[in-house]
């Protein structure tokens, strides 16, 4: 695969800041000649097909699909962490999935995928669950109690789960058709397009399967929901981190994200920031910051001395060198850094058990926040 193509793979992943090292010919393309011989070559992208635009949904902060590049954050060092091996690891076999069945037209199916997994988990109200089989549904359910209690922020918040079976699911799909598919009409037309994806899942063992397809994590003022993919708690946990602690940061900090919604104009007043990357960073940072200190407060989720190398490791682990990125996170050294100032907030109140404000917390954060710059 020549490296335009590559390029464009790499761009999609961004949302996830996924590391691109690799040229698809180093990696090899499945031999499928047979195949495109006969059902694939007359698959056609052109008949997909096109679902409403998810941009206005997300916030930019977090939809990092979208990496408009400027260079507004002054580069420090940084490296890749072994997150990004990890993600290596899953995307070369759908990688060469993709391109050895769809050749020029894996890149359409494979965003049409993301987005269809975009909007199911978003508009899915039925009863939640989390993990692949459910496993994590009851930790979820208590982090969610826990975090609406000790923010002072009950029924406020939905959680939402993202799964790569819901992309084999005819009912899912069409729901997903009806409600935003362009041109659709009716129900049966919404059946119809979604047949076509199950037909496609039927020539990978990637589609729908590969965990990129469920590795969402966001918070959107959109109903105030919290979707966590379990692609993407996988793929974390794949560098060695426990997975419930993998679940609790990711909810404590897309939770910490909807605190910032709910105060965005007392502290984040027009001018606060001079570009987007900035304003990005410190959000994300400030989200950890947050995370950390409910995740180790003794009136949160409690965790002790022995876990807290690993919720450290969890918040390094998931940042970046996208210096140019408007979509930059933070690197691992300062998304580190701004997990141990929460966790030492919350240290410095285990005896009283006094769980500061959100304006409070806010303060700290403001105070502390050029410290945490400087740590790489």
């Amino acid at each position: 695969m020549n490296r335009t193509k590559t390029t464009l793979f790499c761009l999609g992943l961004a949302f996830i800041s996924f590391s691109c090292e690799k040229e698809m010919d180093d990696v090899g393309l499945a031999s499928s000649s047979t195949l495109q011989s006969s059902s694939t070559s007359n698959l056609s992208t052109s008949e997909l097909t096109p679902l409403k635009s998810i941009e206005d949904q997300i916030p930019v902060h977090e939809n990092l699909r979208n990496m408009l590049m400027g260079n507004v954050v002054e580069p420090t060092t940084c490296g890749p962490t072994s997150f990004a091996t990890v993600q290596n690891s899953y995307f070369a076999p759908l990688a060469t999935d993709l391109v050895g069945l769809f050749g020029p037209q894996a890149q359409p199916i494979y965003n049409t995928y993301l987005t269809l997994g975009q909007y199911a988990a978003m508009i899915d109200e039925s009863a939640q669950y989390f993990g692949a089989n459910g496993e994590y549904t009851d930790l979820m359910n208590k982090r969610k109690r826990e975090l609406e209690k000790f923010w002072n922020m009950p029924n406020q918040i939905r959680l939402n789960g993202q799964h790569t079976a819901t992309l084999n699911d005819r009912e899912r799909l069409a729901d997903v058709y009806e409600l935003i598919g362009v041109g659709i009409t009716s129900r049966e037309q919404a059946y119809a397009v979604a047949d076509q994806i199950l037909y496609f899942n039927t020539f990978s063992n990637q589609l729908p399967e590969s965990p990129f397809f469920a590795a969402d994590g966001f918070a959107t003022t959109y109903n105030n929901l919290i979707v966590i993919g379990d692609g993407l708690v996988e793929m974390i946990s794949g560098t060695g981190i426990e997975q419930d602690i993998v679940w609790t940061g990711i909810l404590a900090h897309e939770w910490a994200h909807q605190i910032q919604f709910k105060n965005m104009n007392a502290w984040y007043p027009a001018g606060t920031f001079a570009s987007i990357s900035e304003d990005t960073r410190y959000k994300e940072l400030e989200a950890d910051f947050l995370a950390a200190y409910y995740m180790t407060h003794k009136r949160g989720a409690t965790y002790n001395s022995k876990r807290v190398a690993q919720f450290y490791e969890l918040f390094f682990q998931i940042g970046d060198c996208g210096f140019a990125s408007n979509g930059h996170h933070g690197t691992p050294d300062q998304r580190m850094a701004a997990a141990e100032l929460g966790f030492r907030l919350a240290a410095d109140a285990q005896k009283q058990g006094h769980i500061l404000s959100m304006e409070q917390a806010h303060a700290y954060f403001v105070a502390n926040f050029n410290g945490l710059l400087v740590q790489n």
